[in-house]
């Protein structure tokens, strides 16, 4: 009888740990189907642009907008606050597109932001299936990992 429990308890625990592996496996198959957006290093300085390493793991393919590519964020705690940014002098297209598996590197140009201290984020917004000079339009946003500006 002593036996039988703890063979019953060795199933019980055999199978937890598999449906708990598949889960977590799962899960992280699922986080691989997005857009990949993280900074080169975890810390700027104040005046230094963060560069930024974009892969397209969507099975489309994805735009950014020619006016508004990205949005700083400041994490001020909840929720994140985006930097002001001036009017765009020119229709908001898709300007530049992403196949699906595209790997790009960017430098975020900070030439004429004032930028506090403290941890921020890129926000990207990305129209899904767009035609290149079509209108943009912000079908979703990709956040980069945080980084910190000192």
């Amino acid at each position: 009888m002593k036996k039988i429990v703890i063979f019953i308890i060795l199933i019980i625990l055999v199978t937890l740990a598999v449906l708990i592996f598949l889960s977590l496996r799962g899960y992280q198959i699922l986080k691989q189907k997005e857009l990949s957006v993280t900074t080169f290093q975890e810390e700027y300085s104040v005046g230094e642009n963060p560069k930024i390493k974009i892969k397209n793991n969507l099975t489309e393919r994805i735009c950014f907008s020619s006016c508004y590519p990205y949005y700083l964020e400041k994490n001020n705690g909840s929720p994140l606050k985006s930097y002001p940014y001036g009017g765009c002098p020119h229709p908001d297209v898709a300007e530049i597109c992403m196949a699906p598996r595209e790997v790009k590197l960017f430098e975020i140009l900070l030439d004429n932001m004032t930028l506090e201290k403290g941890h921020h984020r890129v926000a990207i917004p990305a129209c899904i299936r767009c035609a290149l000079r079509e209108n943009f339009r912000k079908d979703k946003f990709f956040y980069s990992n945080e980084f910190m500006i000192k």
